[in-house]
């Protein structure tokens, strides 16, 4: 008996699934569509009828991705106290990461050679960066010694705390026996330390 026929949109989210393994495999240079239809359990000229050009499925497949994560840690109600807003932060992503490795490694470790694509992986970041300066942005008052307007404060801090976290994912995908829960400590104690200080006035 033959398999079930798939949808369009269904074959559609397969190859967005198999796409995501390859490029974050193989990185988008050296990434190929004979790859991601081998992956997807489709011929090539089918994962062409769905996307023009490995550009347009990267394009497409980034675009799901930024979306998803934005939804995992910013579409969701924000806790109004300070630490839990970096803590419950902190678990939202570290849970998606943890089933979307190559999501995040495809929108945080990795930036195209080429220009086109580039561009696009460049929108892609600033829209997860602009939702993480979002969040800075429901702490209180930040006793700063610098002059710079909180807008420039909060995408400063956003791409700090965004770059340390990024860190830590790696850390712990090498590190696999350690739980979630306890690397949302140690990011929580890392980060926290200093936005306490900066948010009760209490900077040396």
């Amino acid at each position: 008996m033959s398999g079930k026929r798939l949808s369009p949109a269904e074959r559609r989210a397969r190859i967005l699934d198999a796409a995501a393994a390859v490029f974050a495999e193989s990185g988008y240079d050296a990434a190929g569509m004979r790859a991601v239809a081998a992956r997807a359990g489709i011929t090539t000229p089918v994962l062409y009828d769905h996307f023009r050009t490995k550009a347009d499925l990267y394009a497409q497949l980034l675009e799901s991705e930024v979306d998803a994560l934005i939804e995992a840690w910013a579409g969701r109600p924000v806790p109004a106290e300070s630490r839990a807003l970096l803590t419950t932060t902190a678990d939202r992503v570290l849970r998606w990461a943890e089933t979307h490795e190559c999501g995040w490694r495809m929108i945080f470790a990795e930036t195209p050679a080429d220009p086109v694509v580039a561009e696009v992986h460049a929108a892609g970041r600033a829209r997860a960066m602009a939702a993480a300066r979002a969040l800075f942005a429901w702490l209180p008052a930040l006793d700063t010694t610098s002059d710079l307007p909180r807008e420039r404060v909060d995408e400063a801090f956003a791409v700090a705390a965004t770059s340390t976290l990024n860190a830590l994912a790696g850390w712990w995908w090498a590190n696999r026996d350690v739980p979630r829960d306890q690397v949302v400590a140690l990011l929580t104690d890392l980060l926290w330390h200093g936005l306490r200080q900066l948010t009760e006035g209490r900077r040396p």
